[in-house]
């Protein structure tokens, strides 16, 4: 009986750490994306008087965002595809396309799901540059002004 109840309480603690483990590997780390609005605005000269491709990337992978953290956003908007077949899971990303003088305001819902380690904006320009900016905060709200040649990006609570 004794070494029946020892046997269960082994198999127990064992499942117990599993599940932990199983919780950290499924990506139960990082932060709720919580911003209150995200308003994308375009200079009336944006992207040399021309429409600007933007996408706001959502990271759940500390593998994946070390490589979207030096990767040029023209390579960013040519790969996007094949990176997201790559990592179905552990990425997301919303696009859009504002033409100079716009301004978006996307619902807060667009970007809420999953927790995150990482999100960043990439803006397609036809200037050269990495066109890329990581987002450190998740809540509050979150501005992107995109200008001539490049753009930036404000988080104010």
């Amino acid at each position: 009986m004794r070494l029946a109840l020892r046997w269960l309480a082994t198999l127990w603690l064992a499942a117990l750490l599993g599940g932990c483990a199983a919780a950290s590997w499924l990506g139960f780390k990082g932060d709720k994306v919580n911003w209150k609005q995200v308003t994308l605005t375009a200079a009336d000269d944006a992207n040399g008087n021309s429409p600007v491709a933007v996408d706001v990337v959502l990271v759940s992978d500390a593998a994946l965002q070390a490589r979207l953290a030096e990767l040029p956003a023209a390579k960013w908007f040519a790969g996007r595809g094949d990176l997201g077949s790559t990592y179905p899971g552990a990425l997301r990303y919303r696009s859009w396309e504002l033409v100079p003088g716009q301004r978006l305001e996307i619902a807060a819902q667009a970007l809420q799901g999953p927790r995150v380690a990482a999100a960043f904006v990439f803006a397609n320009y036809q200037a050269p540059g990495a066109h890329r900016a990581r987002i450190e905060q998740f809540n509050g709200t979150l501005a992107v002004q995109l200008d001539s040649a490049a753009f930036t990006v404000l988080v104010t609570q």
